[in-house]
């Protein structure tokens, strides 16, 4: 029985790896592009403010919330969404 708790132990500390390798070069991207945002619990909860949006960004799992509008996963995504902004295509 310990075998399955054993990997079990081990699926988690993978999972937790990768979130802390994603929250690392997502920031590292962001800030690459020159993307203002302020961060928060750790560099899990990021806040970006672009132009007119803010938008709510979870980098460990990739998720992101443009409040009052759109959502998404990835970081490539995001910044998609945020060149969109850029060239007046969007606006929510």
């Amino acid at each position: 029985m310990g075998d399955v708790g054993d990997f079990w132990n081990d699926v988690r500390a993978a999972r937790a790896e990768k979130r802390a390798k994603n929250r690392e070069q997502s920031t590292r991207l962001l800030g690459e592009r020159k993307i203002v945002f302020q961060s928060f619990n750790g560099g899990a909860h990021l806040i970006i403010e672009h132009r007119d949006l803010t938008v709510d960004y979870w980098p460990g799992t990739g998720r992101w919330h443009v409040r009052g509008g759109t959502k998404g996963f990835g970081v490539k995504k995001l910044l998609k969404r945020l060149n969109e902004e850029d060239q007046g295509e969007r606006k929510t």
